[in-house]
């Protein structure tokens, strides 16, 4: 097929590649950025244009209150979406595997669940435990979960990363939420702190690509593995959890801290030491 030149100059993929794309669509991305300064942040106008530019290339991109914006930002975010979660109870949803996963492991203690939402996830863990700690960013999604009236879940709103806890856990549910923050290797150690001796955190996240302006991050089995491989584990647990329709739909991983310290490994030098003292 042959174009005119104002066809191709028109065209999403030009023979130039990637820079045809840019020097192309720059008058798109230009009304983009006004359209998004005018009803959007103001001072994240900037990365919006630069992620218009990424999702002409193909590439991942999230909404900029995430990406690039500050806590208030990324609060005002999820403030706004309030997801009803009630369907992973429903046996017959696609989404119900995940939530058996986590339920077939849970039993009795102290529980934190991190990124609770609306408590989709809390109802069903709250007859599995002791006591439950729901946390969450969005002040809407908590006083949904308040409505519940779970007697032995406590509330609190905020990030993982300033919650001072007044106790340990014996389980820590990061579900769906490693692929929403910037720094989820920091996220998964600070988690993996707060385990009492012997405590098991259990995180699942999703396979692959997902379409959502919320996900920061795609994992696969070998870059979700890295993660998890934190020295101060006992035991690393990590695999495929497949869906109704057996398509790997998730990635699932089992950390448990341990319950004494572990003995030093011996000491090589030492030992050379020792011999040479003996044999004088």
């Amino acid at each position: 097929m042959i174009f005119s030149p104002k066809q191709n100059q028109d065209r999403f993929l030009t023979k130039e590649g990637e820079f045809g794309i840019i020097k192309t669509k720059i008058k798109s991305v230009q009304a983009m950025g006004r359209f998004y300064m005018g009803h959007f942040y103001p001072k994240l106008a900037f990365y919006r244009i630069w992620q218009a530019i990424r999702w002409r290339l193909g590439q991942r991109v999230a909404a900029p209150e995430l990406e690039f914006g500050d806590e208030e930002s990324f609060a005002e975010f999820y403030d706004s979406r309030v997801t009803d979660c009630a369907f992973l109870s429903d046996p017959y949803h696609y989404e119900y595997p995940r939530a058996k996963w986590i339920l077939d492991r849970v039993h009795g203690g102290k529980l934190l669940e991190v990124g609770c939402g609306n408590g989709g996830m809390t109802r069903l863990l709250a007859p599995k435990v002791d006591q439950i700690v729901a946390l969450d960013v969005s002040g809407p999604s908590l006083r949904e979960l308040e409505k519940l009236g779970l007697q032995n879940v406590k509330i609190v709103k905020g990030l993982v990363e300033h919650y001072e806890p007044e106790c340990l856990f014996e389980w820590i549910v990061l579900s769906e939420v490693i692929e929403h923050v910037r720094q989820p290797a920091q996220i998964i150690r600070r988690c993996f702190n707060l385990l009492a001796p012997g405590g098991t955190l259990l995180i699942t996240t999703p396979h692959g690509h997902w379409e959502s302006d919320e996900h920061l991050h795609e994992f696969d089995l070998v870059t979700f593995s890295r993660l998890l491989t934190l020295p101060e584990a006992e035991t690393v647990k990590f695999g495929y959890l497949r869906d109704r329709d057996n398509r790997r739909r998730w990635l699932v991983g089992e950390l448990t801290a341990s319950v004494s310290p572990a003995a030093p490994l011996p000491d090589r030098r030492q030992i050379a030491k020792e011999r040479k003292q003996r044999l004088h």
